[in-house]
């Protein structure tokens, strides 16, 4: 089995962060330069989100990647079945972006637009390792209520 990705290798994309930087800095900006009560308040409501999200986004990706290290996560290993590929994008429905199959009744969804869990998440349209049904896989993954995510993939290499 040839090892195609570890959650530990996850990575943040600039993409991500870019717009929640700009809030806080806007939020920011209002706090210290502004006059007026509205602002004054715009810059608290701008404030909160930027915590919020910085909070949820680092306990997803501390609980997973923590988990993941521990090696508490389920593995599933067969042949790739019912494989739906992401769009190419350009859609205004963001569950259009998402990609799914299944491997021994075990279901996998993800996509790239937005980032609903922690995990592998690289549509096939945009280089990921599922490209279609019959590859052999073994993936790690942890159950969560978000559904399944993706830890790590193997793939058995044709000899």
């Amino acid at each position: 089995m040839k090892l195609l990705y570890e959650a530990s290798n996850f990575t943040i994309q600039v993409h991500w962060v870019v717009p929640f930087a700009i809030l806080g800095i806007i939020g920011l900006l209002l706090l210290l330069f502004a006059k007026k009560p509205f602002f004054k308040l715009l810059s608290a409501v701008c404030l909160i989100i930027c915590a919020v999200a910085a909070f949820q986004f680092i306990n997803g990706y501390m609980n997973i990647i923590y988990t993941y290290n521990q090696e508490e996560y389920e593995t599933v290993e067969g042949y790739v079945e019912n494989f739906v590929p992401a769009s190419d994008g350009g859609e205004d429905k963001e569950d259009l972006e998402e990609e799914s199959f299944d491997i021994k009744g075990v279901h996998f969804s993800y996509g790239d637009r937005f980032i609903k869990k922690f995990g592998y998440h690289l549509p096939s349209t945009q280089g990921g390792f599922i490209k279609r049904d019959g590859q052999y896989m073994k993936i790690g993954y942890i159950e969560t209520k978000k559904g399944n995510v993706i830890v790590k993939i193997e793939e058995r290499q044709n000899k």
